[in-house]
């Protein structure tokens, strides 16, 4: 028994001593210090100082509501009603907050009444639930990468449910999964956080030539096939008709990937051109009904502004939110006088 012990002290115990120190080390070093969607999926420690500086440079207060159930639409008085992904839910650095400003009032749908954003905006005009009663603008906002999955997964026979709440109250703890993980990107592991140099300093960071992105920018495609463009065309016609039928206005807003806004920035660009935008603007030309958020950020980056997007985030800064607030603002006049 003497023997196996010590043979236990010498083989297995430090092997457990070394994993329990790295998971230590993850959970009570690196976990504090994952700032942003991008530090939290690839464990990089970006630190908080860069997310509060940004965040003490936004607005203090939110100026428009969130409805948090379908039920409550049908109470709501507002020009504008937006329904999107995470990009429509920024609070205080968010594009809506920018429309009061503008003497547009806004409300917001909460990103937990749905999954798909296209689905459940059909949805509430096919049931009524909105109409020129409460609304006279709907504005359907959808991030680039994400189109085509979600034109492919609509449906007019479809309910759209819930989106279930994530679970992020495990965030902190230990775990041997995580320290997996933790190694694997940095020991030659695919992470799904890709970074390169840039050709100018684009960020007040620490590192204000280095680009993060999300790998789906890449991976979820750089160009819009020809039955997706078919299928693109056939949903968008459809909403803007259903929209008109309820006597309100439709704008398709496309907030732009990472990748793509700063893609002519990349020194040696390993990856392919990306032309999503380019490409919904070649099947639809210029109209006042689809907002192409790339557009009116090109300018900002044309010029050198720092943090356009967040350093540590696949989010826009409210740099791009003003920006992309006024643009939506003075189309959302137009319908309305």
């Amino acid at each position: 028994m003497k023997k196996f012990l010590l043979k236990l002290s010498y083989t297995v115990l430090p092997v457990f001593l070394l994993l329990f120190g790295l998971v230590a080390y993850i959970s009570l070093y690196i976990t504090p210090r994952l700032a942003g969607d991008l530090g939290r999926l690839a464990y990089i420690p970006f630190g908080m100082e860069y997310d509060l500086m940004i965040e003490d440079r936004e607005m203090k207060d939110t100026l428009f509501p969130t409805i948090n159930s379908t039920e409550a639409l049908k109470a709501i008085h507002a020009n504008v009603l937006t329904v999107g992904d995470s990009f429509s839910q920024q609070g205080t650095g968010g594009y809506q907050n920018y429309l009061p400003g503008e003497g547009v009032t806004v409300a917001n749908c909460n990103r937990r009444l749905y999954d798909n954003p296209i689905q459940y905006a059909y949805n509430i005009l096919d049931m009524g639930i909105v109409d020129s009663t409460n609304i006279d603008v709907m504005v359907v906002e959808v991030g680039e990468r994400d189109v085509e999955y979600r034109i492919q997964n609509f449906s007019t026979t479809k309910v759209e449910k819930p989106d279930p709440p994530s679970d992020e109250s495990k965030s902190n703890d230990w775990s041997i999964l995580r320290a997996r993980d933790f190694l694997m990107y940095r020991f030659g592991g695919k992470s799904p956080v890709y970074v390169v140099d840039l050709d100018m300093d684009f960020f007040e960071s620490d590192n204000p030539r280095k680009l993060y992105f999300y790998n789906a920018d890449i991976l979820n495609g750089v160009s819009i096939s020809d039955p997706v463009r078919t299928k693109i065309k056939e949903v968008y016609n459809l909403l803007t008709q259903m929209a008109k039928n309820r006597g309100i206005e439709l704008i398709l807003l496309i907030p732009v990937d990472k990748y793509d806004l700063y893609q002519t920035h990349i020194v040696n660009n390993p990856y392919p051109p990306k032309t999503y935008n380019e490409d919904i603007l070649e099947i639809f030309g210029e109209t006042p009904n689809i907002l192409l958020c790339k557009y009116c950020l090109m300018p900002l980056i044309d010029k050198g502004e720092k943090d356009v997007f967040l350093y540590t985030n696949t989010h826009w800064t409210y740099k791009a939110s003003e920006m992309v607030g006024i643009e939506l603002s003075k189309r959302v006049k137009n319908f309305i006088k």
